[in-house]
């Protein structure tokens, strides 16, 4: 339906960064993000498509777990008006979702030395000296 709705020309896909290729959407487990351009067509169109799959499949979008991310250049009019469409929260630089941040810029050293020192912390603690060569990266592949 988002396809659809992109081909009609009525939902734009975003490039998230220099020379990479548009997308509209991700789909994982559960848990889907959607990309558009912020403005309230666009948003209510978004918000169409997601009621209509509500309907056509029986599964409801759980607004209390909805949320909305707005570049800085977006006037906030305009952040009021989708997020009332919506009726979600807006979430901020410093939050995380599925335990990484969703926007990194140009500190990712910085973002991802978290992670890095968490993996390590916890292949120390596993007696990651006994395992082969082999083990241990086995051992650091699946914790990564």
């Amino acid at each position: 339906m988002l396809r659809k709705e992109e081909e009609l020309g009525n939902i734009r896909e975003i490039a998230v960064c220099r020379d990479a290729p548009q997308i509209s959407h991700l789909f994982f487990a559960d848990d889907s993000i959607v990309f558009c351009r912020a403005t309230v067509d666009e948003g209510r169109r978004v918000l169409r498509v997601l009621e209509e799959y509500e309907a056509k499949s029986g599964q409801q979008l759980n607004k209390e777990k909805t949320s909305l991310f707005f570049s800085k250049n977006t006037k906030s009019e305009v952040q009021d008006q989708v997020k009332q469409i919506f009726g979600a929260q807006v979430i901020q630089h410093h939050e995380k979702y599925l335990g990484l941040p969703p926007l990194v810029g140009k500190g990712k050293r910085k973002a991802f030395n978290r992670i890095k020192d968490q993996v390590g912390r916890k292949i120390a603690g596993w007696k990651g000296r006994l395992l082969s060569s082999a083990g241990r990266e086995i051992l650091i592949m699946a914790v990564a």
